[in-house]
C-alpha cells in the first residue's frame, strides 16, 4: 500500500510538471512581439508615408500600446515596389510589416510587382487621403485653368512632379491628361519630400502630392494651391475647388494602411490588428488626421483584405478605360 501510494504521488507529481511545461510552452509560442517591430517604409524619408510612419511609431510609445517599441526602416525604389518586394521574402515573421499605399494596389494592377498578394497579410486601412496640385509661385500659374490653358498652347510644357514613375501620382496625371485631353510632362521623383524640393527650387512647375505633404507650404505662403481631387472640398483648403469644379471629373484617393508578410500565427496577426485599431482610436490619430486634411477609416484584418482586393478591380477598370492595361 505504501508503494502504491508512493507511485500515485509521483505520477500526480510528474502529470504536473508536463503540465506545467505543456502550459509554459504554449505560452511561450503564443508571446509575441518579442522583439522590436520593424516598420518598412517603401519610400525616401520626407514624404507621406514616413511622415505617417513617425506618427504611428510615436502613439505607440507615447501610449504604450506594445510591449515592444516599433522601429522604422526606410527602403525606397520602384514606386514602392522594393520595399515591398522585400516584405513578402519575411513570410512568417510577424516582426516586420509596412505601410501600404494605393501604389501597393497599382503595382499589382500594372504587373510591377515580382510577387502576388497572396504573399501579404493585410493588417489594417487607417487612414483615406486625397491629392493635391500646387504650383510653384514662379509658374506664374494661380489656378487650374492655368496649367490646362498653357498645356493646351504648348503641351509637355507643364512639368508636374509626382512621387513614383507608376502608382496614384503617375496614374492621377495620366488620368488628368486623358480627361482634360491634354499633355502633361510628368516628372518621377522617389518619394515626396524630393517633389517638394524640386518644386520648392523651381526644377518643376507644379506638383501633385498628398495634402499632408504639401499644405505646410501651401500655408507658408511657399506654394500656390490649384485643386484637390475628391467629390467635395476637403477641410482646411476650403477655398481651394475640386477637379470637378473646375469642369473635369477626376477622383482620386489614396488609402494608407499596413500589411505584413504571409505566414502569420492567428494571435500574431490579431494583436497587429488590435495595434493598430488602438493607434486610430488616440487623440494622436485624430489630430494628425485633421492637421493634415485626411479622414480617419479603420478596417482590420478581413476587411480591409476585401478593400484591398476591390481596390485592385476598380483600378483595373480605371487603367483599361484609359488604355494603360
Amino acid at each position: 500500500m505504501r508503494n502504491s501510494s508512493g507511485l500515485r504521488v509521483v505520477l500526480t507529481l510528474a502529470a504536473a510538471a508536463m503540465a506545467a511545461t505543456t502550459q509554459f510552452a504554449a505560452a511561450q509560442e503564443r508571446a509575441f512581439p518579442t522583439r522590436p517591430i520593424e516598420l518598412i517604409v517603401p519610400f525616401a524619408p520626407g514624404g507621406g508615408s514616413g511622415i505617417t510612419g513617425e506618427v504611428i511609431k510615436k502613439i505607440i510609445s507615447d501610449e504604450k500600446l506594445s510591449p515592444q517599441p516599433l522601429t522604422i526602416t526606410f527602403k525606397p525604389g520602384a514606386s514602392g515596389q522594393v520595399g515591398w518586394t522585400y516584405l513578402a521574402t519575411r513570410k512568417g515573421n510577424a516582426h516586420t510589416i509596412a505601410t501600404a499605399t494605393a501604389s501597393f494596389s497599382y503595382g499589382f494592377v500594372q504587373k510591377q510587382m515580382q510577387v502576388a498578394p497572396e504573399d501579404f497579410t493585410p493588417i489594417a486601412l487607417m487612414l483615406v487621403d486625397t491629392q493635391l496640385m500646387a504650383a510653384s509661385p514662379q509658374s506664374g500659374f494661380k489656378t487650374m485653368q492655368d496649367v490646362i490653358d498653357a498645356s493646351r498652347k504648348n503641351p509637355n510644357s507643364v512639368k508636374v512632379g509626382g512621387t513614383g514613375a507608376s502608382g496614384s501620382d503617375a496614374n492621377l496625371a495620366a488620368m488628368i491628361t486623358s480627361v482634360v485631353k491634354i499633355k502633361l510632362n510628368y516628372i518621377p521623383f522617389k518619394s515626396g519630400g524630393e517633389v517638394n524640393a524640386a518644386i520648392l527650387g523651381g526644377h518643376v512647375d507644379v506638383a501633385l502630392g498628398n495634402p499632408n505633404e504639401l499644405a505646410g507650404y501651401v500655408e507658408a505662403g511657399k506654394l500656390v494651391p490649384l485643386a484637390v481631387f475628391t467629390d467635395e472640398r476637403v477641410p482646411g483648403l476650403k477655398d481651394v475647388p475640386t477637379m470637378k469644379e473646375v469642369g473635369h471629373n477626376v477622383i482620386s484617393h489614396s488609402a494608407r494602411g499596413i500589411v505584413a508578410p504571409a505566414g502569420l500565427a492567428k494571435h500574431e496577426v490579431q494583436f497587429l490588428v488590435e495595434l493598430m485599431r488602438k493607434v486610430t482610436q488616440s487623440k494622436g490619430w485624430a489630430e494628425y488626421a485633421g492637421k493634415n486634411m485626411m479622414t480617419v477609416k479603420f478596417l482590420g484584418g478581413a476587411d480591409y483584405a476585401k478593400f484591398l482586393a476591390d481596390e485592385r478591380a476598380n483600378l483595373t477598370a480605371v487603367l483599361k478605360s484609359m488604355g494603360k492595361l
